[in-house]
């Protein structure tokens, strides 16, 4: 390597160091409320405060948990995008990304796309995330998590008193856009199985003629088993979900 070529390739190392934001975590967090000082700047709160708004809860927390750490009173947390990446600051902070950088792992894809897609936007190499469906039988909700990472959530209706919905843990095992339940009678639109007697998720049910069944049931628990789930939400949910997804159930 001549002189000048080692001149070149140090000036192209100075300016990516220069160019290319400190890493998160090297950040300080003098007051120790789980956000270093870059993200504090990101939300707007007190670097100098654990608890910016006084409720009793630290930043952190309550960003975490989607409220808003500068209003107490349990305001939810309005969405911002600092990067303009289209992952919102929150998320960038539960799935550690950089705030700063509309691509963290500079692979070509920005972090929302990647997160859209299922994949990790701090693995260049095409990592995907782990997907899992939980299904909080108590609140009669069913959650997306990516990466370990609630991404949505949504009322559902499981079974009743008489014919619940069991409990464990499960995979999908199929998947049907338009089933038929030979017992009831009945449509079962995005059809997907978790147990191989019979249970699984699906829209709410339609009769031959179109009329839908259960709309005004929705976070009670009605169903003979399965778990209900909203017009328009089960086809996202159903192409969201490939077969062999995680499914927990839990009470």
């Amino acid at each position: 390597m001549t002189r000048t070529s080692r001149i070149m390739a140090l000036a192209c190392v100075l300016a990516c160091l220069v160019l290319r934001p400190a890493p998160l975590m090297a950040a300080e967090d003098p007051d120790q409320d789980g956000l270093t000082d870059v993200w504090e700047a990101v939300f707007q709160t007190n670097p100098g405060r654990a608890d910016t708004d006084g409720d009793g809860f630290s930043d952190g927390e309550e960003i975490r948990q989607g409220f808003d750490p500068r209003q107490s009173g349990g305001i939810r947390l309005k969405d911002t995008d600092v990067d303009e990446d289209g992952l919102s600051d929150r998320f960038e902070l539960l799935f550690e990304t950089d705030p700063r950088a509309k691509d963290t792992d500079a692979d070509g894809y920005l972090d929302g796309q990647e997160i859209a897609q299922g994949y990790d936007p701090r693995a260049s190499n095409g990592k995907a995330l782990a997907k899992r469906v939980l299904v909080d039988l108590s609140e009669q909700k069913l959650f997306q998590e990516l990466g370990g990472v609630v991404i949505a959530s949504h009322v559902v209706s499981s079974g009743k008193a008489s014919t619940p919905t069991p409990v464990g843990a499960f995979t999908i095992l199929n998947k049907h856009q338009r089933a038929w339940s030979r017992s009831a009678k009945l449509w079962m639109p995005y059809w997907m199985a978790f147990r191989a007697d019979g249970y699984g998720f699906h829209e709410l049910p339609e009769w031959p003629g179109g009329k839908k069944e259960g709309k005004a049931h929705l976070g009670t628990p009605v169903s003979h088993g399965c778990v209900r789930i909203g017009e328009g939400v089960a086809k996202t949910l159903y192409d969201w979900t490939p077969v062999g997804t995680k499914v927990v159930i839990q009470r």
